[in-house]
């Protein structure tokens, strides 16, 4: 397709950009999908543009920045995907499309001339290489990395393993190695390397590898560490080496820094977006001078300061997509910023190729910490804004905020937080390149002394270890109750709060709580029994023979397989929360159901809940909710399996085994057995549920959720599967109770509030009792029925105002 150069529509049209420290030069439309680019300047100082686009590589000329010049084209088969990278004279040129393999191009001769060549493998991989997702050249070791390839190493496939190339010799590669993750995946996306330290993107794990590759036929990992979207693109270090930069490839990502200066102890340092809010998918970043340079999608190019790593600050941007913004994959590919000259050179999928001038600034840098003012705690989850700028930031769990801006200027900051009085310092002077320091203290509306207790029903046992979490949609408060079940804190916000009280041993509550002095001290208490809806962790553990596509505990996201729901969307809306166990969920906006589910190479995917003990136990029951989907018949009839199975320690038993023939698939299915009648009850019970995906491969997709355990032999003689219904849950003015089976029976309601008060009690005489409410506090509530000295099983509500 023909180029068309648009020098003159730009140059007018440049207000439609976002703009920041940035200077419009030129533009060149190219009409086709533009891919990564990189950079080269030949011995008489000219600068080139390396631009991948769909029908191959273009070299520019860009000496001249307001008329770049077209040199050379490099063809190569029709791709969406194309890297460069240089050595010396040389660029490599990768793509994924069969099956141009590595090509070689030899730029000594420029302005003159080039000449192209193709590498397709040598010794173990001879004659192996079609297609290469990306690469990366150590300088300093003259080092070839190549990621994502097709390759064969002996006959076998590398899964997309990285491969080592000594570039002693730059126009003949040489193969010395590959580097295979000890678990998981293996699959590398994009990596850097510099002085034999290399940091590998494992993409689809999303975690960063950091392997010590001196020797490349023996690599040693160092490190590992995941990262925010769990879905690791590109890598990246600070000048000193001693930050470590990651881009997550998908909707809503960051760019995150690491502390790496003890790889025993890597910290995350920071998350930047240059617009919160949008969705925005960040690509690649490159870090110049303690500046990151980085290609952001539908945003654009964008320019950090990060000197200061944790209080990255926007200094530079110029969006080459004014079409919009937001998440999916269109606008700045790559930019790269390593030219003499100082000009970004910048690929739009969309719109073309640009250069750009920066003007690199400093960030004003605003830093301080938060505290109560009576006395002197820190204070998280603060929002601190520097007013008239866009974005605010919050304070962190010590109470620490980092914040600034690009302008310079005299600024006035406001510091607000729920249940807190708002403060504004006015007349902040702020300048680039400078830190100011600003410590805040905030005076709490209405606080008191939280004292409380964790008892169990019935015995009124303590307690210990028990977790009570407050949170009011801002921050959340969590405690641990003592040895005597107390817990407490002395000076607390009043409010509504969402309130989750666990245990392992013991049944969950939640709901919705007013919490004010007239609450104190607070008296909770748990009925026994088992009971898990993983609002809490309390420590499943999944095993995956190959690593990969294991248990996770998340929000489901849903994956759709030929219009049936595979992977769950949702978790039973019935529990607490809104997370459930469920196998390889979906991390980007593609939810290809093969891509995310388990596969036929992982073997059993195996999950196994933490032991519990039934010996105290006369007619234990069990009940869990599971999802199963066994679809798509592309490869054959699925022969697939969900065993569930539940052990003793001694003696494991089947509960059910469900294969593609289930007629209740993609459904939360609640499930309840009666231990007694299955297998004897000790100490050492645990549920173990194991998916199988048998070759060849269908999309295979479990969860579970809601699982509770509890003894029939405490409640009514006749209360079996069934108890009491209390309705609608939450409850505005009135509740209503189904006690149809007990009606006639001597038995009466109880209703208790929050503190263990009752405040309410009636005889059961008809199957509906209508309770007035009215007058009632918004908070948690216990209902229960009593008959003699026989108590049935709580029911937590909820009411609201």
């Amino acid at each position: 397709m023909k180029k068309i150069v648009l020098f003159a529509f730009l140059f007018t049209s440049t207000q439609l950009f976002a703009q920041l420290n940035m200077q419009f030069r030129s533009n060149i439309f190219y009409g086709m999908l533009c891919s990564n680019i990189g950079g080269y300047v030949d011995q008489a100082g000219n600068e080139y543009a390396l631009l991948g686009y769909w029908n191959g590589l273009d070299i520019i000329d860009v000496t001249d920045p307001v008329n770049p010049v077209v040199k050379f084209t490099v063809p190569g088969n029709s791709s969406q995907w194309r890297e460069v990278k240089t050595y010396r004279d040389v660029a490599y040129v990768t793509t994924e499309e069969c099956c141009d393999g590595l090509q070689i191009v030899d730029m000594s001769n420029l302005p003159a001339s080039i000449n192209t060549t193709t590498y397709r493998g040598d010794g173990a991989i001879a004659n192996s290489i079609n297609t290469i997702h990306a690469l990366h050249v150590d300088t300093a070791k003259a080092f070839l990395y190549l990621y994502g390839t097709d390759i064969q190493i002996n006959g076998a496939s590398n899964d997309g393993h990285p491969l080592f190339f000594d570039i002693s010799n730059p126009l003949s590669p040489e193969y010395a190695g590959t580097f295979i993750a000890p678990t998981g995946n293996p699959y590398v996306h994009d990596g850097y390397v510099e002085n034999d330290t290399a940091y590998f993107g494992h993409i689809y794990e999303g975690y960063v590898s950091i392997v010590d590759v001196a020797d490349k036929s023996n690599p040693v990992l160092l490190a590992t560490q995941q990262t925010p979207n769990n879905f690791t693109h590109n890598v990246w270090l600070s000048d000193d080496h001693s930050t470590m930069f990651t881009t997550d490839e998908t909707s809503n990502s960051y760019l995150a820094a690491y502390d790496i200066s003890d790889l025993s102890n890597i910290t995350e340092l920071s998350r930047f977006q240059t617009n919160p809010g949008s969705n925005s998918i960040v690509h690649n970043t490159h870090i110049l001078d303690d500046y990151a340079v980085t290609s952001w999608y539908k945003q654009g190019v964008v320019v950090t300061d990060v000197s200061r790593p944790r209080n990255p600050i926007e200094v530079g941007h110029y969006d080459t997509y004014p079409a919009g913004d937001g998440s999916g994959f269109d606008g700045d590919w790559g930019v790269y910023p390593f030219l003499p000259s100082g000009n970004l050179v910048v690929s739009d999928m969309s719109n073309g190729f640009f250069v750009l001038t920066p003007t690199y600034v400093r960030g004003c840098y605003l830093e301080g910490v938060v505290t109560d003012s009576s006395n002197g705690l820190p204070l998280n989850a603060v929002t601190v804004t520097i007013l008239g700028t866009p974005y605010p930031h919050t304070t962190n769990l010590t109470g620490n905020y980092y914040t600034g801006y690009a302008v310079s200027g005299t600024y006035d900051v406001q510091f607000s937080r729920f249940g807190y009085v708002t403060k504004t310092v006015t007349g902040v002077q702020l300048n680039n390149g400078v830190l100011t320091n600003l410590d805040v203290q905030l005076v709490c509306i209405d606080c008191f002394a939280l004292n409380g207790q964790v008892l169990e029903a019935g015995t009124n046992n303590p307690i210990p270890n028990a977790e009570i979490i407050f949170d009011d949609g801002t921050t959340t408060q969590t405690f641990t109750s003592d040895a005597f079940g107390n817990f407490g804190l002395g000076y607390f916000p009043g409010g509504t709060y969402e309130l989750f009280i666990t245990h392992w041993g013991h049944h969950t509550i939640c709901g919705s709580q007013l919490v004010d002095h007239n609450a104190m001290p607070f008296i909770i208490s748990m009925e026994k029994g088992y009971y898990d809806d993983f609002a809490t962790n309390f420590g499943w553990t999944s095993v995956s023979a190959s690593g990969d596509h294991k248990w996770e505990r998340v929000v489901p996201a849903g994956t759709i397989d030929d219009f049936n729901i595979a992977n769950p969307d949702s978790d039973v809306t019935s529990d607490c929360r809104d997370l459930a166990y469920v196998t390889d969920n979906r991390v980007d906006d593609d939810g290809d159901p093969f891509t995310f589910d388990v596969d036929n190479g992982d073997g059993y995917v195996t999950l196994t809940s933490p032991v519990f003990d039934l010996t105290g136990y006369s007619s234990p029951e069990l009940n869990f909710d599971r999802w199963w989907y066994d679809g798509n018949n592309l490869n054959g009839t699925p022969n697939d399996t969900m065993v569930i199975e539940i052990t003793n320690g001694l003696t494991t038993v089947t509960l059910e085994t469900n294969l593609h023939t289930a007629n209740d698939m993609s459904q939360w299915v609640t499930k309840t057995y009666n231990v007694n009648s299955l297998i004897p009850p000790t100490a050492n019970m645990q549920l173990i549920v194991r998916i199988s995906d048998a070759s060849p491969g269908n999309v295979v997709e479990g969860g579970i959720d809601r699982f509770e355990m509890f003894d029939l032999g405490v409640v009514l003689n006749e209360l079996t599967q069934s108890t009491l219904v209390a309705y609608p849950n939450p409850f505005t003015n009135e509740l209503l109770i189904n006690a149809s089976m007990f009606a006639g029976k001597n038995a009466a309601v109880e209703v208790y509030n929050a503190v263990g008060e009752k405040i309410y009690s009636e005889n059961i005489t008809s199957s509906l009792l209508r309770i007035n409410s009215s007058q009632w506090s918004a908070g948690l509530y216990v209902v229960r029925m009593v008959d003699g000295n026989k108590v049935s099983k709580n029911e937590v509500v909820s009411k609201v105002n």
